[in-house]
């Protein structure tokens, strides 16, 4: 990823930064109680879908990477599947602190990715396996990243609220 960053990698780092902020906030801000509410439609509790959104974080940066040069991502809908699952009954004891500090730092690192990519690199095409292997543009997935992350804490955040 070239130094020729422009308005548009800023634009899809700055509203990632924003969402991985609220998400470190209200990982920090959870009870105990909270942490181990079940989310709806999740399958997971509200501490496991929180150390999940950190954890694509890193995948992302590595999908980022394989777009922005062309190659793609081989990853298929089923390994996404798989690793999630695996990732679901590994993080099941997860701590806030431990989820809050991940956050932080894969969300660093991941704003300083979509940071750097320039407009070629976001208007490069190349496969995405987990869309069946359909060409995708990388600023297809930068744009993901905030939604993503924004999409779980929405459904945390309602688990936390209706057991108020």
């Amino acid at each position: 990823m070239a130094a020729e960053a422009g308005a548009r990698a800023a634009a899809f780092a700055d509203d990632f930064a924003a969402a991985n902020r609220e998400a470190v906030a209200f990982t920090r801000g959870c009870g105990d109680a909270s942490w181990v509410l079940p989310v709806s439609g999740e399958g997971w509790s509200v501490g496991v879908v929180l150390h999940h959104v950190a954890e694509v974080h890193a995948q992302c940066v590595r999908w980022l990477a394989g777009m922005s040069l062309g190659t793609g991502v081989g990853d298929t809908a089923q390994d996404v599947d798989r690793a999630n699952a695996l990732h679901a009954a590994r993080a099941q004891g997860v701590r806030r602190d431990e989820t809050a500090s991940l956050l932080e730092a894969n969300g660093e690192r991941l704003e300083a990715v979509l940071r750097a990519l320039t407009d070629d690199e976001l208007d490069r095409t190349a496969p995405f396996g987990p869309a069946g292997g359909r060409e995708l543009p990388t600023a297809d997935l930068a744009a993901v990243a905030a939604r993503h992350t924004r999409e779980h804490l929405a459904h945390a955040s309602q688990a936390v609220a209706e057991a108020r």
